[in-house]
């Protein structure tokens, strides 16, 4: 099966927020199927400590790529370090949430135009532009899979993170026209939109139910070349269609919005405003 999967997206592959949460959970699942991994991270010591295990535990070959995803001058970063490899797996899984200063859940007048920037850059540049780089090779090639981690913030407006819901919208609607576009050149396509994963940017909420990630990694790879697009999680994927398709908009909105109301803004008096 390993030798199958290396031969359709292999021998290499490059996972963008690879280092720490479900990028991690992307390595060691893209490794131990005998993929060689291009991992692009800013936390440098992480990207290292992830070579070193990743070496130490399977016969396959890390490429640290030390680089910031909103960076203006990425592409040319990333086609320095990979364009001498043969990248059959593209993983965009980034997580700009993983910044206070950025994604703590805060209105959408409260968070700097540069912070609105670098989401943007991350959430629809970033993968615009690896989808078009990477998606480009493999589809001259007749081989390969792109995988795009959206968010289940994107099917309605998303009070609190409006900025973050909109991009993820972008990232999903991205990966659905992908799939159809290169099924015929042989290269599989696929829209994730998560649910709650227990990922870096839950570690400050033990407390909140969440799937982990390397299940939920499991669950997009059993999907990938059968489906557009995939909510990994029965939960997840039955509470998604339900509250994308079958409430009324503004009850889906309050719904959201009391997400992060009873969890991530808990104790915030500023919010009561928008208890009601």
């Amino acid at each position: 099966m390993s030798q199958d999967f290396n031969q359709k997206y292999g021998p290499w592959a490059i996972i963008a927020g690879g280092a720490l949460g479900l990028g991690e959970a992307w390595a060691d699942a893209l490794s131990a199927r005998g993929l060689n991994i291009v991992s692009l991270d800013r936390d440098l010591d992480a990207l290292e400590k992830q070579k070193a295990t990743l070496e130490a535990r399977h016969d396959i070959e890390v490429r640290p790529l030390h680089a910031d995803l909103s960076d203006p001058d990425l592409m040319r970063i990333v086609r320095e370090q990979t364009d001498d490899l043969e990248i059959g797996m593209m993983v965009y899984s980034a997580a700009v949430e993983v910044d206070p200063s950025i994604m703590t859940p805060h209105l959408f007048h409260d968070g700097s135009i540069e912070g609105h920037h670098t989401i943007i850059a991350v959430n629809v540049t970033g993968p615009n532009d690896f989808a078009h780089h990477f998606g480009g090779l493999m589809k001259e090639r007749g081989r390969g899979g792109l995988v795009l981690i959206s968010s289940g913030a994107d099917g309605m407006g998303s009070p609190f993170v409006a900025n973050y819901g909109a991009t993820k919208s972008y990232m999903t609607l991205l990966g659905e026209g992908l799939w159809f576009e290169l099924r015929p050149h042989g290269v599989d396509a696929i829209a994730a939109p998560l649910g709650m994963t227990r990922t870096t940017a839950l570690k400050d909420f033990p407390e909140v139910p969440a799937m982990e990630a390397d299940v939920a990694v499991e669950l997009i790879l059993a999907q990938l070349g059968k489906r557009p697009q995939v909510a990994p999680g029965r939960k997840n994927s039955l509470q998604q269609t339900f509250v994308k398709r079958f409430i009324p908009k503004k009850r889906a909105i309050r719904w959201f919005a009391d997400i992060h109301l009873n969890n991530f803004l808990k104790g915030r008096d500023d919010y009561d405003i928008y208890r009601k």
